[in-house]
């Protein structure tokens, strides 16, 4: 008799094991659609900034920056660049360089299952060519830029996406 009631106890408690990990399972993928349309509605709408704590070079050296003062953003129909290095005095007044521009294209994607996103966004700076950004994004918030201009120049900034008015960035003098 004993040996009965310990088998269907263990039984039991395996299907509440198997159940609590599929209604969390369920609810991870809920939260994931659900920050994933926030996400779009975000970029879509270029009300955004890409807060960069991360600099890749073209040859994948990687750089911490200070999330304050590197920054990608868009105001519906501007968009901004600032490189900036804490140690350093830039032309922008905080230790690198400021570039504004106007928005030219937007294509926005979600990913496979609805999670996740992709932008190209083509901006024209103020000092000509044209600056090609590729943004992939988690549902989460985190992502990656990957910038590419007329003349060759290629760089990614990594950091979190957030809207304008969560934004603590300070944007130094444009020059460019």
């Amino acid at each position: 008799m004993m040996l009965s009631v310990g088998s269907i106890s263990a039984q039991s408690s395996s299907a509440d094991r198997k159940a609590a990990k599929k209604a969390k399972k369920e609810q991870e993928q809920k939260l994931a659609l659900e920050n994933t349309d926030r996400l779009y509605n975000l970029i879509e709408s270029k009300q955004f900034v890409l807060e960069a704590n991360t600099l890749f070079d073209r040859s994948g050296m990687s750089f911490q920056l200070n999330s304050n003062t590197n920054f990608v953003g868009f105001d519906g129909k501007n968009s901004t660049i600032q490189l900036a290095f804490d140690q350093l005095v830039g032309w922008n007044g905080v230790g690198g360089i400021t570039m504004d521009g106007t928005i030219e294209s937007v294509e926005v994607k979600k990913g496979k299952k609805d999670v996740g996103i992709t932008a190209t966004i083509n901006v024209r700076p103020k000092s000509g060519g044209m600056v090609r950004m590729v943004f992939r994004s988690s549902s989460e918030g985190n992502a990656r830029v990957d910038l590419s201009g007329a003349y060759g120049d290629k760089f990614s900034f990594q950091g979190r996406v957030v809207s304008l008015a969560e934004t603590t960035v300070y944007k130094g003098t444009p020059l460019f």
